[in-house]
């Protein structure tokens, strides 16, 4: 519940800046048809402050709801931050050709799901290495979940520029969702089987068994140097 209230709250908070953001740019946009470019770079500029803060906001507010498992905090936000300021730039020229195809409010809904997906990912790679695992599937099974609900509300008529004003919180909604089931049943299937399957200390593969092998041909090539050596002295 705790987690669900943290991406209600981020996404709100991302939605608000977004809807600052557009109520102070839009003066800047003159009233004829070569506003084009301009119109993108204002929404570039709304999509860049309302994710950044949608995402930052979810990952502090995270860190104090389970301040036990998401400790790195100032780590947490910084990363976030980083990510956020490259990807603006990455999608800069998605946006411009955007403009030819006439899918610019789409380009910017998957600027906001891929923020979210990688930011949220960040935050389980510092909560711990141990399960980043489990966080890799359920984010990624929160994300599938997220563009089935798009192509949904697409299919029953909604505005795009709806999907983008509601997006912010219903993909961090989703992904907290995904994220607190899928740790519950994870529990409950370890509890059952007893295999920890998505530990990362966990062997699936063989791994360590081939470890030793080339140990032991490592120390045999090491010795049979040494008593070359030893013979040419």
């Amino acid at each position: 519940m705790l987690r669900l209230l943290s991406g209600i709250v981020g996404g709100a908070a991302g939605t608000l800046a977004l809807f600052i953001a557009y109520f102070i740019l839009q003066n800047a946009l003159p009233a004829s048809d070569e506003a084009t470019s301009l119109s993108v770079f204002v929404i570039i500029i709304m999509t860049f402050v309302g994710t950044l803060v949608a995402n930052t906001v979810t990952g502090v507010m995270v860190t104090f709801m389970d301040n036990e498992k998401y400790s790195r905090r100032k780590t947490m936000v910084m990363h976030i931050f980083l990510f956020n300021l490259i990807l603006f730039f990455l999608t800069i020229p998605l946006y411009l050709m955007g403009v030819a195809l006439d899918i610019v409010i789409g380009i910017a809904a998957v600027h906001f799901l891929l923020s979210a997906f990688i930011s949220a990912l960040i935050m389980e790679v510092l909560a711990g290495r141990e399960y980043s695992l489990l966080g890799i599937y359920s984010n990624a099974l929160g994300v599938f979940v997220s563009i089935g609900l798009a192509l949904l509300f697409v299919t029953t008529g909604v505005k795009d520029i709806t999907i983008m004003f509601i997006a912010m919180p219903g993909v961090w909604l989703v992904l907290e969702l995904i994220g607190g089931l899928s740790e519950l049943i994870y529990d409950n299937f370890l509890k059952l089987y007893g295999i920890d399957v998505l530990n990362v200390e966990t062997d699936l593969g063989g791994d360590k068994e081939v470890e030793p092998e080339e140990k032991e041909e490592d120390e045999e090539g090491e010795s049979e140097e040494k008593e070359e050596d030893e013979k040419n002295d």
